[in-house]
């Protein structure tokens, strides 16, 4: 789901010297995301969605129909001040498998980015913004590069420290295909490596998102029926403070969706899906 895919690691950097990591008073630190011009990364993002259910209520006991990507691309920051880095990223390769023939939105849309560039901002907090008419601005697409809201506090917090979040995040694979739900997170700044250098969070939430779903018609068309979807999510994250980057992020979404028909006697559907991420710097 869905911390930016601008990720990097010790082994990912031009060899330079570094600045000391900063340590506010009483234990508190500043957590952001700040990269330097010139910095390159390569990154891979494995994804896996299990996806089961039927008409019964006990659709814990069908099986899964499970669907893997893993992408490769190449990032590398073009520029940064106050507000934030614009980073450039090239999609080397993208390979999907799958065991059945479902493929959902966010992994048919992964097969036209390899070998695409796009550009997008990253603010210190993790807010991630489209530059131009990139590739980017598709849902379906931000949802790969992106993982759960990177939102860190503005100001230095001491490890135990926690903070909420009520945020939209890409979700292409729901039944109805729709792009966004709504995430009510918790996160927590566990603890801090001895050197100050590696911070350490966790997040857990919920998500929930209700709607329509419209038939096949296009825009305008009738709805063939109605959605509910909740489920649970949890993270961990590690923060590179001497960087400014984010080295190793794992993400877990449990979703079940209830799918009624718009025919008095259509049966409810009853989909659960488990969606595992873990973006990395090779």
């Amino acid at each position: 789901m869905l911390v930016v895919a601008a990720m990097c690691g010790s082994g990912a950097f031009p060899a330079r010297a570094q600045a000391p990591v900063p340590l506010a008073t009483g234990g508190a630190v500043l957590l952001q995301l700040r990269p330097k011009p010139g910095d390159m990364l390569r990154l891979r993002l494995d994804q896996t969605i299990e996806m089961g259910g039927g008409s019964r209520s006990d659709d814990d006991s069908t099986t899964s129909d499970v669907t893997s990507l893993v992408m490769l691309a190449r990032i590398s920051v073009e520029s940064a001040d106050v507000e934030g880095a614009t980073v450039l990223a090239h999609t080397d390769s993208v390979r999907i498998s799958s065991d059945n023939n479902y493929q959902s939105a966010i992994l048919t849309s992964a097969r036209a980015l390899e070998g695409q560039r796009f550009r997008f901002r990253v603010a210190p907090d993790g807010a991630t913004t489209v530059v131009g008419g990139d590739a980017w601005a598709v849902p379906a697409v931000g949802s790969l590069l992106s993982q759960l809201p990177a939102t860190l506090p503005r100001v230095p917090v001491a490890p135990g420290a926690s903070w909420n979040r009520a945020v939209e995040i890409p979700l292409a694979a729901t039944p109805d295909g729709k792009a966004t739900a709504t995430l009510t997170a918790t996160f927590r700044f566990d603890s801090l490596s001895r050197t100050g250098e590696f911070a350490y969070l966790s997040m857990k939430g919920r998500l929930v998102r209700s709607g329509p779903m419209p038939g096949n018609g296009g825009e305008g068309q009738q709805t063939k029926g109605f959605v509910q979807t909740s489920g649970s999510v949890s993270g961990s994250i590690l923060i590179d403070r001497r960087r400014g980057w984010i080295t190793d992020a794992h993400t877990v979404i449990a979703l079940r969706s209830l799918v009624s028909g718009t025919g008095k006697d259509s049966a409810p559907i009853r989909v659960r899906m488990r969606i595992t991420q873990w973006m990395r710097v090779m």
